[in-house]
């Protein structure tokens, strides 16, 4: 028994090495400017985030069929893609690639089709409606995120100590 615990570790960074060594989707990479692109057409932008599809998207992975595929550039590099399905079919055979691709993935509940793989460099996760079985499957670059997250955060706006309605416990105002 002891001897294959080392064997199960092993196999899972593995699968995970994969996800960061791909960084990213089908030939995209991470951080790969909007000029190495030429089939971009802009969907949504969102802040310093645009969003494009790609003209000649395959609409496939593994044995299932994609709906959509949108790839998001924050201040001009890939730093998140986004895949969606539509149905139960084609989100576990999207599903089914996935975990051939990066591993099992770790599921919160087993009540939720949801799974998250979280690689050095690259998070997925793989999250399904339960009443249509529609996915939505998210692949980020850790670097960017944490990028874009401190630039967020650097003008969020803050309340000013002192300016919060507090009321005093013993004397009910």
């Amino acid at each position: 028994m002891l001897s294959a615990a080392p064997v199960l570790a092993q196999q899972t960074p593995a699968s995970l090495q994969a996800l960061d060594e791909t960084y990213g989707y089908r030939g995209a990479r991470f951080e790969s400017d909007t000029s190495v692109f030429r089939d971009l057409a802009l969907a949504e932008k969102a802040g310093q985030t645009r969003y494009y599809r790609r003209k000649s998207e395959p609409k496939t992975l593994g044995e299932g069929e994609v709906a959509d595929v949108t790839y998001g550039f924050y201040q001009g590099k890939l730093s998140v893609i986004l895949l969606k399905t539509q149905g139960l079919d084609n989100s576990r055979a999207v599903l089914a690639a996935l975990q051939q691709k990066a591993g099992a993935g770790t599921r919160a509940s087993v009540f939720a089709q949801r799974y998250a793989w979280n690689g050095k460099k690259v998070h997925m996760s793989y999250e399904e409606n339960a009443l249509s079985n529609d996915a939505v499957v998210v692949v980020t670059c850790k670097k960017l995120k944490e990028k874009e997250m401190k630039q967020a955060l650097k003008f969020q706006p803050t309340t000013p100590t002192g300016s919060s309605p507090r009321r005093d416990v013993l004397s009910g105002q």
